[in-house]
């Protein structure tokens, strides 16, 4: 396919400064690997058409892989299998073929004639639902049923949090499911009803902890921004010499590894139930904004520290409290915006202090709190 670059420089919510190209008229979508540029700055539409203007930042679009996977109603997909089915030309949006996942959808423009019965996006020529956006002001007073549902599971070390794993490793979602999480009985009908289970974020294999559940993409999508500065808290146990200019240097930000800087995080060491002045291992409670693919390895590699456990025990929110390893139990639907565990996190500087010392709570994380 030949592109012309038409010399504008378009700002894209999903990448930095990139060239806008203009795009020929053809029946059907399709771009190579070497076109995701030009894919990612065009919009469709109801009528089919395709939006040649740099997209505002203001506007809300969404991925087409991630619009199936997150916010679809009557299908359950992983974002991988959305992305196969895109590409084998299964997905067609206004009786237009779409053959790239990371086409920008219009998401207000999909779920007003959703609403209306009026589908736009078929998959194998089935109409695709898609429910209505969870941040409207009235939030508050939908109806029971409509009401985002919630788990709050406790992660074991050793799984993926994904629903197919090509490796066949142990996978936290289809553990979920097979022991009934997010099943439930349809009024007036006997059959059970499975939800599509979205995670919110994401934890590596060898990590562990509280991951929150969700059968709402747009509560979970609001829940990982950056922008919405959702504080997430860790216990790290650190394996090397920890000083005051590390704690420092991570509280102020700016690290770089591997070509990626990272933000600024808050820092405090837990003090030590006995005295170990030998031990080379200490714990921290470790709290961020934003969760990059392993940021606080990365970040703690960067200062010649190896992170030997991590354990996330608190998202927002929400607490990791009592539950047991592998356990998952229903915890209240809470909108970002109600939300108090949040905001930017104030840089400190312990060396303001006279002779410098690693700032201290009082004692290891207890497992018992209230969300």
């Amino acid at each position: 396919m030949l592109l012309q670059p038409t010399g504008i420089i378009a700002r894209s919510s999903r990448t930095a400064f990139v060239r806008h190209w203009v795009l020929p008229c053809f029946d059907t979508y399709s771009m190579s690997s070497k076109s995701i540029v030009a894919e990612t700055t065009n919009s469709y539409h109801a009528d089919g058409s395709a939006t040649i203007s740099p997209i505002p930042s203001t506007k809300n679009t969404i991925r087409l892989s991630k619009l199936l996977s997150h916010e679809a109603a009557n299908v359950t997909l992983s974002r991988r299998q959305a992305e196969r089915l895109i590409r084998d030309g299964e997905v067609t949006f206004a009786g237009k073929m779409i053959q790239h996942p990371q086409a920008l959808m219009d998401f207000d423009e999909i779920i007003a004639q959703s609403t209306k019965n009026k589908p736009l996006i078929k998959l194998s020529g089935k109409p695709i639902l898609f429910n209505p956006i969870s941040t409207s002001p009235k939030e508050d007073q939908k109806h029971p049923s409509a009401v985002p549902k919630v788990w709050a599971v406790h992660k074991v070390k050793g799984e993926v949090v994904t629903e197919n794993d090509p490796h066949g490793r142990p996978s936290l979602l289809e553990r979920l499911k097979r022991s009934g999480v997010g099943r439930t009985k349809q009024a007036g009908n006997r059959k059970m009803r499975q939800f599509h289970l979205k995670p919110v974020g994401r934890l590596d294999i060898p990590s562990e902890g509280l991951m929150l559940v969700t059968n709402d993409g747009s509560f979970a999508r609001q829940m990982e921004l950056p922008s919405s500065k959702i504080h997430r808290e860790y216990r790290v146990r650190i394996h090397g010499r920890l000083t005051s200019y590390k704690v420092d240097r991570i509280r102020k930000g700016g690290i770089e590894y591997e070509n990626v800087r990272y933000p600024s995080m808050k820092v405090a060491v837990e003090k030590p139930r006995r005295s170990r002045s030998t031990s080379s291992n200490t714990w921290l409670r470790v709290t961020c904004t934003e969760g990059k693919n392993r940021q606080i390895r990365n970040i703690f590699a960067a200062l010649g520290l190896s992170v030997t456990r991590l354990i996330r025990i608190a998202y927002g929110d929400y607490k990791l409290i009592t539950i047991p390893p592998g356990m998952a139990l229903p915890v209240p639907y809470k909108p970002v915006s109600k939300q108090k565990a949040k905001g930017s996190l104030a840089a400190r500087s312990s060396r303001k202090k006279k002779n410098a010392e690693i700032e201290e709570i009082g004692s290891p994380v207890k497992w018992v709190t209230s969300i």
